[in-house]
């Protein structure tokens, strides 16, 4: 493969995608997004895509609705699962711009509800993602539900998570039951010292992505079966065709 896989990721917000969410300019849609503006689920996935022997891939900013457009800021929280809009994020994406989308959101409470919503939310995606000659494409998307929340994922390996934020963590048990996922990460970085030069309001953001660099990812499809894990098993079969597809391009 010669090139780069390029990667439309639709997530929630900052806590996943970092300083490319959710201020951005119209002109930048459609554009690949410079590597010290991702965020920790970008980086978790290049991860993950690295480890298919794959040299890496680059990740693709949505272009703005109409509504997006006037406002310069891009729909975060679940509301990304819309169907009207997911409809309108997709059809902008032109072919030439992403080879796989991906689409991952927080289960929260409503577990069930949130995977009846992924499923419909992955059938849009895959009536409006088109190739150059305008026929569906069906195989290269994936979906995942972080159950309970995004937090969890990052959590999962505590004794790195500790290492890195310089604090004794609890042992979490059952991790894809337990609540509160958001507040224990929020209040281990605030307890930390772990770049605690940076008073600035990107610190949290700088520190999740850092634990998405060191955590061991095959702890954390262990711990989250549910969620991480079957993404993880989803986004190796999508990103498997399309390299196979883009070989020698």
């Amino acid at each position: 493969m010669n090139r780069a896989i390029r990667i439309g990721l639709i997530a929630e917000g900052e806590a996943e995608l970092g300083a490319s969410i959710p201020y951005i300019k119209p002109e930048d849609g459609g554009k690949v997004i410079e590597r010290d503006r991702e965020g920790a689920l970008h980086t978790i996935i290049r991860r993950e895509i690295n480890n298919l022997g794959l040299p890496d891939c680059d990740f693709v900013q949505r272009h703005p609705s109409i509504s997006e457009s006037r406002v310069f800021k891009r729909r975060v929280g679940h509301s990304i699962l819309d169907i009207k809009y997911l409809a309108q994020v997709i059809i902008a994406w032109k072919p030439e711009e992403v080879d796989m989308i991906l689409i991952v959101v927080d289960a929260d409470d409503k577990l069930q509800q949130r995977q009846i919503d992924l499923e419909r939310a992955l059938n849009k995606i895959r009536d409006n993602h088109l190739d150059v000659n305008e026929q569906k494409i069906s195989d290269r998307s994936a979906g995942g539900l972080a159950i309970k929340n995004f937090e969890m994922w990052l959590l999962a390996d505590t004794q790195t998570v500790s290492r890195i934020l310089g604090l004794e963590l609890e042992p979490l048990e059952n991790l894809e039951e337990l609540d509160g996922g958001k507040g224990i990460l929020e209040n281990a970085i605030a307890q930390s010292t772990y770049l605690y030069e940076n008073s600035s309001n990107q610190r949290p953001l700088q520190i999740r992505w850092k634990l998405a660099f060191e955590i061991d990812l095959a702890i954390l499809k262990n711990r989250c079966p549910n969620g991480y894990a079957t993404f993880a098993q989803h986004l190796i079969a999508a990103t498997t065709v399309v390299a196979n597809s883009i070989v020698g391009t």
